[in-house]
């Protein structure tokens, strides 16, 4: 952990919610929450509050893979341009398409992790 400060910040969050033990929110449509309540099959707060933190870990992950592809590309790109001895062709070798969309993962995969945080 100590080796990523982005998987240090969002573990530290996480390690800093406070859950209401006494009730939850279902989200499903009416019908559905009527066949779960017959069933009774509604799921306890316990097994709802390791589901929430299950999807934030797996959404960090993904954040972190993001970022280390965007590393890796930079790194690869970068490379590939001073490959030609800092000549001026270089600035047209590097080839930014590639790293845009990574970026744009990363940044998808941020909005999808800041999205669990409720407004106040």
């Amino acid at each position: 952990e100590s080796k990523s400060p982005i998987r240090q910040a969002l573990n530290y969050y996480t390690r800093q919610l406070v859950f209401n033990t006494e009730t939850y929110v279902l989200n499903a449509n009416a019908e559905t929450k009527k066949q779960m309540i017959r069933n009774d099959a509604l799921p306890d707060i316990q097994s709802v509050i390791v589901s929430d933190l299950d999807l934030r870990d797996l959404v960090r992950n993904q954040i972190l893979d993001a970022y280390d592809d965007v590393r890796a590309e930079l790194q690869y790109q970068l490379k590939n341009s001073n490959s030609n001895n800092g000549t001026a062709d270089n600035i047209e070798e590097f080839d930014a398409t590639e790293l845009r969309e990574l970026l744009l993962r990363a940044q998808k995969e941020c909005n999808e992790w800041f999205g669990f945080i409720e407004e106040r």
